[in-house]
């Protein structure tokens, strides 16, 4: 005799998953996951900035500056690679210069510009912070596996290329669809 099955168990009555849902409920999961690391890097990250004495900007155009090649040294090579105003970047140099973290060298070429570097002091405060930074990772990274601590950064970058790459399809799709718009034809928009 056979059995008659619940119907929710009964493949034949059940709905298939809809895989759209599971995606959607896994990239809900990835955002929300990405951004609980986000934050707490910052707040971990802005602590032990405070407690060393270099935050934000001004962390940013030390470490820039000591990727900095010859020719990538200027103050509005720092604001690029920093991606803050160039006022900015020169409040920061002026703050900088006064703790004895940077110095700066007139151009040969043009009186008018000035090249950035790291004093030896400089680059020692920027080595305590980096190595503040990976004794807490560290500590952190101790709790994973071997396997999980191999796959991180992989899969971080791949993320990270991922992202840009939908960035990039979104913003040349937002572009495709405005130019049509009329509120942005050119002979709608002129002297406006």
């Amino acid at each position: 005799m056979a059995t008659a099955l619940a119907p929710e168990d009964n493949p034949a009555t059940t709905p298939a998953a809809d895989p759209t849902s599971s995606r959607t409920e896994a990239t809900d999961a990835v955002v929300a996951a990405v951004a609980s690391l986000v934050r707490t890097a910052k707040a971990v990250a802005r602590s032990r900035q405070d407690h060393l004495g270099a935050t934000g900007t001004p962390l940013a155009v030390l470490r820039a500056l000591s990727h900095a090649g010859g020719d990538d040294d200027r103050p509005g090579d720092l604001a690029i690679a920093t991606g803050v105003a160039p006022s900015v970047v020169s409040r920061v140099l002026a703050r900088l210069e006064e703790d004895d973290l940077v110095v700066r060298h007139r151009d040969a070429e043009d009186a008018r510009a000035c090249h950035i570097s790291l004093t030896d002091q400089g680059r020692g405060k920027l080595e305590a912070i980096q190595d503040d930074y990976r004794t807490v990772l560290g500590a952190a990274l101790a709790e994973l596996d071997d396997d999980d601590i191999d796959r991180i950064p992989s899969l971080l970058h791949r993320l990270e290329q991922a992202i840009v790459r939908a960035a990039e399809r979104r913003a040349s799709r937002d572009v495709l669809s405005t130019a049509g718009h009329p509120l942005h034809h050119p002979a709608t928009t002129e002297g406006h």
